[in-house]
This record gives structure tokens, C-alpha cells and sequence, in this order.
């Protein structure tokens, strides 16, 4: 048995599935093979109406040759001298009417060659035009709501998705050619792809993206042993990473995290787990005194490490509470919670900063 590369859905070895998506993919294969088989078939019409220009010329040789040679009868009967030269004028007419009449042939050819050749590249280019446009603007749409999602605007349901969807699909068929135009079902394909992307977009944005992203990442790398490299990058900035691996510090330090976590583990007794996120209770944004103390955090940071601190610019930033949870020896949840600083570098991310809004009065 096989199975819908469109939808998923089990139909027979050799069948085909009646789903849209198998439809769309259909109309577009005999529309591409419609335009083909034109092609050929102008093409081919060419080199008849050439054929048959050529055959028209040799016939009319032949009957010209015909004429010349009882021309050159009658008139070697009155006079040889005057026959030979009238023989002569008629064989040299019809040479230059052939050679003119192959030229024109030719000529003909090659202006019907050419026109079918530009009408096929016409057709390419504005199909491909057409077709880039039509993504341009879905990709805008995309990128748009993903925009409306991040700044916090009203959530789309499923109702408002499947609407989006439909009006995308109708505005990318209105741009297609041929028996293609308005026609919604072949374009269903790629708006699926859209749609797709959109709920990943909303979902990333509304369910981890962003702040609360960074900050769930950090406490999962707190207690992993392969968490290394995440907590590398979630609280070095970029210039600092370069740096390391510049010097072939950063696997070091990426295995030393990861070593260390192990022992932990290991060291574990009987029911005993290492804190996992459980929630965030609270999130306060960082006043402008707390970005400028976060930047000269970093900036000490980069000045440990020998590295360049040009780049620090911090465009926003949070302070979270965040509740952890794990089991003790008996195997009884206990709960724990902790203030930690989330801020955004322009150009590098979220980064984490272990320690509240007030230890930030340090780096004054």
C-alpha cells in the first residue's frame, strides 16, 4: 500500500487519492504538460510550413529548368550561337532564383525558431515572476503576523487561521496564469506550508519564545548533563563565546559544565531529582538604571575575557521570579524559587543573568 504525500491518507499501489492536495498537484502536472506538448507542437508546425516551402522552391526549379531547356530547343533551332547564349541566360535564372528561394526558406526558418524560442522564454519569466510575487507577498503576511504575535495583539483562533489561510490561497491564485487563475485548490500546497508556519510562529511566541524561552532553557541546561553549550549561550555574550573558541577554551568549558552537572547527579540518594522549571510567578520589566547596570556586567564580562565589548547594547530586559521543583530523598516534591534577570542584546538574544534586579546595583 502507499500513502498521500499530501495528506496521508492510505490508497492503492498504482491509484491515485482524491484528496485537494493530490488534485492540485494533478491540474498543475497536465498544465505543464499541456504547455509542453504546444510548444512541440508549434515547433513541429514550423517545420512543416518549412518543408514545404523548400518542396514548393525545387518544383519551381524543376518546372523553370523545364521552361529554360525548351527555350534552349527552340533556340538552337534558329541559330546556335544565339541558343548557347539563351541556354546560358536561362540555366544562370534559375541558379539565382533557387539560391534566392533556398535564402527566403531559410530566412523563414529561422525568424519562426526564433519567435517560438522568445514566446517560450516570455512565458518562463512571467510565470516565474508571477509566482515569486505571489510568494513575496504570502511571506509578508507570514512575517506580519508573526509581528501582531510577538507584540502581544489578539491571538488568532482556528476559525481566524483557516479565514487567513483562504484569503492567502485566493490572493496567490489570483497572480497564477492560465487555467491556474482563481482557481484556490492548486495553490492549497503552499498555503498549508503558510499556515504551518504561522501556528509554529504563534506558538513558539506564545508557548517559550522570547524571554520565558530563555529563561525555561536556563533552568533545563542547570540540570543536564549535556546542558553545557545552552548555558554557554544563554549567558556569555557573542564576543566573549569568539573569544573562547578563538583561544580553543570553549569545549573546555562546554565539558567542565557538563562534568559537573554528572557529579550532581551522581551524587543523588535514592529518590532524589535536581530542580526542574515549574513556573513563572512573576515578571517585572528592568527600569533604564538596571539596563545601564547590565550592560557594565557584560562589559566586565568581556574585559575578563580579553574581548570586545563595542557590541553590548541592551534593549530590553526583565526581572522573573521562578519557581523549581524537585524530589528529595523520599521522593516527596519540594518547591524552591528564585529571582534571576533576563535582558536582550541587540544582535546576540536573550541572555541570563543569575542574580535580581538588586544585585545589579554592583555593576553601577
Amino acid at each position: 500500500m502507499a500513502f498521500c504525500k499530501y495528506c496521508g491518507k492510505q490508497i492503492p499501489e498504482g491509484g491515485s487519492c482524491d484528496c485537494a492536495g493530490a488534485k492540485a498537484a494533478a491540474e498543475v502536472k497536465d498544465t505543464v504538460e499541456s504547455g509542453v506538448n504546444t510548444a512541440e507542437n508549434a515547433v513541429s508546425e514550423v517545420k512543416n510550413e518549412a518543408a514545404e516551402t523548400v518542396n514548393n522552391v525545387a518544383e519551381k526549379a524543376a518546372d523553370a529548368a523545364q521552361n529554360a531547356e525548351q527555350k534552349a530547343a527552340e533556340a538552337v533551332s534558329g541559330a546556335a550561337d544565339g541558343a548557347a547564349n539563351a541556354v546560358n541566360n536561362a540555366v544562370n535564372e534559375v541558379k539565382n532564383d533557387a539560391v534566392q528561394a533556398a535564402q527566403n526558406a531559410g530566412q523563414q526558418v529561422n525568424n519562426a525558431a526564433q519567435n517560438a524560442g522568445q514566446q517560450v522564454n516570455n512565458a518562463a519569466q512571467n510565470a516565474g515572476q508571477q509566482i515569486n510575487n505571489a510568494a513575496q507577498n504570502a511571506g509578508q503576511q507570514v512575517n506580519n503576523a508573526a509581528q501582531k504575535a510577538g507584540n502581544g495583539m489578539k491571538q488568532l483562533n482556528g476559525a481566524d487561521i483557516a479565514k487567513k489561510v483562504d484569503n492567502i490561497a485566493g490572493e496567490i491564485s489570483e497572480n497564477l496564469p492560465g487555467g491556474m487563475k482563481n482557481n484556490k485548490n492548486a495553490v492549497y500546497i503552499a498555503v498549508a506550508a503558510i499556515a504551518a508556519l504561522i501556528l509554529l510562529l504563534i506558538c513558539a511566541l506564545c508557548l517559550g519564545g522570547g524571554a520565558k524561552g530563555a529563561v525555561k532553557k536556563y533552568v533545563k541546561s542547570a540540570s543536564n548533563k549535556h546542558g553545557g553549550k545552552a548555558m554557554m549561550e544563554l549567558t556569555l555574550p557573542k564576543s566573549v563565546i569568539k573569544e573562547l573558541k578563538d583561544e580553543d577554551e570553549y569545549e573546555d568549558k562546554v565539558d567542565s559544565y557538563n562534568e559537573m552537572v554528572e557529579d550532581m547527579i551522581d551524587d543523588l540518594e535514592d529518590k532524589e531529582t535536581l530542580p526542574k522549571f515549574d513556573k513563572i510567578s512573576r515578571k517585572e520589566k528592568l527600569k533604564k538604571s538596571d539596563i545601564r547596570q547590565a550592560e557594565n556586567y557584560f562589559e566586565d564580562m568581556c574585559e575578563d575575557y580579553d574581548a570586545d565589548d563595542d557590541d553590548i547594547e541592551i534593549s530590553q530586559g526583565y526581572e522573573m521570579k521562578v519557581k523549581t521543583k524537585h524530589k528529595d530523598e523520599d521522593g516527596d516534591t519540594k518547591h524552591e524559587s528564585t529571582k534571576l534577570c533576563v535582558v536582550k542584546i541587540k544582535g546576540d538574544g536573550w541572555k541570563i543573568i543569575p542574580m535580581s534586579a538588586d544585585g545589579l546595583d554592583y555593576y553601577d
